[in-house]
């Protein structure tokens, strides 16, 4: 008996589980980063919350997979920048997550995304293409409050711009 609780109980995790996504990060230094950086600023981190027509890798290959189209939401980090040493010089930031929301409330995460709290400065080292930002756990992205070593190299890199 107990073993065929162990069998369901096995299986039913293993089928209402939410994919997940592995991260392996290699080593990286302030200059590599960079040189390597699409935007590097700091913000407060305001909310984050769910929006549609933000394509995922992810679910985008799930559907490749599948042969079914899921209607989906992808989690965004919205940041109040206030000073830019690369990048766009906004005010607003929207960084988009690899978190991703069905309409049937299935989703996949990822362990490569970072836990913002709202209100906390951070330093951010974004990737992307126009304004479609994203950060990870493998990049230098963290409190400002532990960021002194960086902005002591950043300076020596590029003069910060105030966020317009």
């Amino acid at each position: 008996m107990r073993t065929t609780i162990f069998i369901l109980s096995t299986l039913f995790v293993l089928l209402t589980a939410s994919p997940a996504h592995a991260c392996l990060c290699g080593g990286t230094t302030v200059r590599k980063s960079f040189k390597e950086a699409s935007a590097i600023f700091t913000g407060k981190f305001l909310r984050s919350e769910y929006r549609k027509g933000i394509k995922s890798q992810f679910e985008e290959m799930n559907a490749g997979y599948t042969g079914k189209k899921l209607d989906y939401e992808v989690l965004v980090y919205v940041f109040e920048a206030d000073k830019w040493w690369k990048g766009a010089g906004t005010r607003e930031v929207v960084l988009i997550s690899d978190e991703t929301r069905r309409r049937d409330g299935t989703g996949s995460v990822s362990d490569c995304g970072l836990g913002f709290e709202k209100g906390i400065d951070y330093l951010i080292y974004a990737y992307g293409e126009g304004d479609e930002f994203g950060t990870g756990a493998c990049t230098l992205t963290k409190r400002v409050a532990r960021a002194q070593k960086d902005f002591s190299i950043l300076s020596k890199l590029a003069r910060p711009v105030a966020a317009k």
